[in-house]
């Protein structure tokens, strides 16, 4: 999994690419917790090259979400992948998440 962060007026934005597996998870939940150590509670997920979510990523996705709505954050998604996106309204996290077309308009909603 590759992980790319850009830092924009105290949101975070982390663009994905690959697979978010055991290994993926590990590797995101890195990265996002690094991003609430330094006291940001705002970021944005980039998922357009998202192709693979597993249990272990939906559960990152989850604790994260959790932790930056009780700092005054949140955690948005952007242009979810058709196959993961079905995943998230079978499980029922289409309910929770905001899903926007483009990083602009996420960043937009801070």
């Amino acid at each position: 999994m590759n992980i790319t962060r850009h830092d924009t007026n105290g949101i975070a934005t982390f663009v994905l690419e690959g697979r978010v597996d055991s290994t993926g998870a590990t590797e995101l939940d890195t990265a996002l917790h690094a991003a609430a150590t330094e006291g940001i509670h705002k970021m944005v997920l980039d998922m357009a090259e998202v192709t693979y979510m597993n249990s272990a990523g939906l559960r990152t996705l989850a604790d994260v979400l959790t932790r930056n709505r009780a700092n005054k954050g949140d955690l948005l998604l952007v242009a979810t992948n058709p196959k993961v996106e079905r995943v998230f309204k079978i499980i029922g996290f289409d309910k929770f998440f905001d899903t926007y077309d483009s990083i602009d308009a996420a960043l937009a909603q801070f």
